[in-house]
């Protein structure tokens, strides 16, 4: 009797039975199923990822993210998110860098002043890029939103 309970994990284990330790180490994809495991749509959610920021939110290079958050924003099949970052490059140059982003993104400027760059697409997509001096540097903060 004792070598059947002592050998009955081992036969469950070769046979294939048990809890599986498969997964996924993409953070988007772990972050999906969470969502999914909570109710909440797989599109919202893989929308709203960080990792999975939307091609017209421009981070310049080499730039060191400090913040980033995004969600589902209370509109209908709508994500919008923030991200703030710290990059040696003048703000100045951050700015026009990050507007010319913007445009070959195909958004239309709205607002623009020596600090701030305000773009959109309609109710599609928006982008507004606030930057300013920091520690010999450049604080960039990047506001968007996009429709899913």
């Amino acid at each position: 009797m004792r070598s059947l309970l002592l050998g009955s994990p081992l036969l469950l284990a070769a046979c294939g039975g048990g809890v599986s330790s498969e997964t996924t180490s993409d953070p988007t994809g772990q972050n999906v199923a969470a969502a999914a495991a909570d109710g909440t749509s797989a599109a919202i959610t893989a929308a709203a990822d960080c990792s999975n920021r939307p091609d017209f939110v421009p981070v310049y290079e080499g730039a060191r993210i400090t913040t980033c958050v995004s969600s589902a924003d209370g509109t209908p099949r709508h994500v919008s998110g923030t991200i703030v970052y710290l990059v040696k490059a003048d703000p100045a140059e951050v700015l026009s860098w990050s507007r010319a982003q913007a445009n070959a993104s195909g958004l239309g400027q709205r607002l623009s002043t020596a600090t701030m760059y305000s773009a959109g697409e309609e109710s599609k997509r928006s982008l507004m890029v606030i930057t300013e001096p920091m520690d010999g540097g450049t604080r960039a903060t990047v506001n968007w939103g996009r429709g899913i």
